[in-house]
């Protein structure tokens, strides 16, 4: 048998088998279910690993996953469309979601930044009462300097709780992450925060 015809026919024997699974898990077999995800994990974690997915990564992989299961669960054989294929543009189209929800998110908190608010007033009320307005502009051009060096995540649950006002169990609903996850993130940034203003009035 010639090597290329042989090829074929491993692959076409591959697609055929891959096609019993995927029929198997759209009638909801989770082992099933869960082997594929194993065999497609390089897909999912590659997806997830996009550079500017790293501050949302744990995120952007359960919506990889998501994306993954939603393939599985709408993949017509019928239509000629590897599921390899399918199943990527599914889990990418996913992760691209995700990223322009925290865009946006992003976006209107520079906006909200860009603007006196009570909630930024309350802010600055952390500092002495009796420093002078020339110190207050330093502090406040500083305090934006220092967010602007924290990451994604940390931007968006400090503006979720600072600016908005929510607290961590509706920011971690809102930014779709644990309460944990929201507490531990806001600790980080506070105390980073708290150490650069130190050091520059140090």
């Amino acid at each position: 048998m010639h090597p290329l015809f042989y090829n074929r026919l491993i692959k076409k024997e591959v697609f055929r088998m891959e096609n019993e699974l995927i029929k198997r898990a759209q009638d909801h077999d989770e082992e099933v279910i869960i082997f594929l995800m194993n065999k497609y994990s390089g897909l999912l974690h590659r997806a997830a690993g996009q550079n500017h997915l790293r501050c949302i990564k744990e995120e952007a992989y359960s919506e990889a996953c998501l994306g993954f299961y939603e393939a599985v669960m709408a993949y017509d054989e019928s239509l000629g469309v590897p599921f390899a294929g399918f199943a990527k543009s599914k889990v990418y189209a996913k992760v691209h979601s995700l990223f322009r929800k925290y865009l946006r998110i992003w976006q209107n908190e520079i906006s909200a930044c860009s603007k006196e608010s009570d909630a930024e007033r309350e802010f600055m009320d952390l500092f002495e009462d009796n420093i002078n307005i020339e110190e207050k502009i330093v502090y406040k051009i500083d305090l934006r300097k220092v967010i602007g060096a924290l990451s994604l995540k940390q931007r968006l649950v400090l503006s979720e709780i600072v600016l908005n006002g929510n607290n961590m169990t509706k920011t971690a609903k809102k930014l779709n992450i644990s309460v944990q996850a929201v507490s531990k993130t806001y600790k980080k940034a506070m105390e980073f925060i708290t150490k650069y203003l130190q050091k520059g009035r140090g």
